[in-house]
């Protein structure tokens, strides 16, 4: 849907889930009273316009690496209610088998982390991992939903 649409449609009473990937969207169970974006990487700056957004709860799921954490502060720099999921220490050491070896990167301050979510940013660019979100098994991803939503 173009943008200038998404713009007009203020969905009520919904809670909004932003993923950075493709399939990490098209695999999103159904959720009630929910709907999913693809945020396609830093393309999500496009959301910034859509002030209705605002008043909606905002889940962010990106990699967990640099670049997903960067997007998920500047996703919160647009929408200060957004929590991350499955952005965690406890989800990366259950699938850290996954992880890869990136290039090493100089971690900047990103200042709409929490100070976890900065903690563990700061531990992926220090040991040079990435951990995609396609890694993490859908059985995994179903029971964080489902303890999340109730």
């Amino acid at each position: 849907m173009p943008v200038s649409e998404f713009r007009q449609l203020n969905l009520e009473v919904h809670r909004c889930f932003i993923t950075e990937n493709v399939m990490n969207f098209l695999t999103l169970p159904s959720l009630k009273n929910s709907f999913a974006i693809f945020g396609s990487g830093y393309a999500v700056q496009t959301l910034k316009t859509i002030i209705w957004l605002s008043s909606h709860p905002i889940f962010y799921w990106g990699d967990l690496d640099v670049d997903g954490f960067k997007i998920l502060s500047q996703v919160r720099s647009y929408f200060p209610q957004t929590t991350s999921i499955m952005m965690d220490m406890e989800t990366f050491r259950a699938f850290d088998e996954f992880a890869v070896s990136v290039d090493g990167r100089i971690p900047e301050t990103l200042p709409y982390l929490t100070p976890e979510e900065s903690t563990l940013y700061i531990y992926l660019a220090s040991h040079q991992k990435r951990l995609e979100q396609e890694r993490i098994s859908q059985n995994y991803v179903n029971r964080f939903l489902q303890n999340l939503l109730g």
